[in-house]
């Protein structure tokens, strides 16, 4: 999970978005409205809807690109009924929340990553039981 979590407000400009998020490397930016969370923007949002399409970045607004409503998951939410989640919904981020509050964002790299070290180690216990 990332955190903690990047958020900008949703008069902001898709530049002024893309800055934040290179200075802070990440891939994605929870949009805001008065501080509550209402969309996501990825760095493929900002190719597939302003870059491709020839629009300004320094006139679009970050919430006409945004992905909207954000979709989260309890912290306490398994790995399993994440991927479901995401897959259900084709996404690759979900938003994170801790009561009621949203306290990260989960990728699908993020999943894959946990899936690939838990089978990693499963593997590595059934190499020790053989010998």
């Amino acid at each position: 999970m990332s955190a903690p979590l990047i958020t900008v407000e949703t008069g902001v400009i898709v530049r002024d978005a893309a800055i934040l998020m290179t200075e802070k490397k990440i891939g994605s930016i929870i949009v805001t409205d008065a501080g509550n969370p209402v969309g996501i923007v990825t760095e493929r949002d900002a190719l597939a809807r302003v870059v491709s399409l020839c629009r300004d970045p320094c006139e679009t607004r970050i919430s006409e690109i945004m992905s909207s409503p954000l979709i989260t998951i309890p912290k306490e939410t398994e790995i399993l009924a994440a991927m479901r989640r995401m897959r259900d919904d084709g996404i690759r981020r979900l938003g994170v929340t801790e009561d009621g509050n949203i306290v990260g964002i989960v990728t699908e790299r993020d999943i894959i990553r946990a899936v690939s070290i838990s089978s990693l180690t499963s593997f590595s216990t059934l190499l020790r039981k053989r010998r």
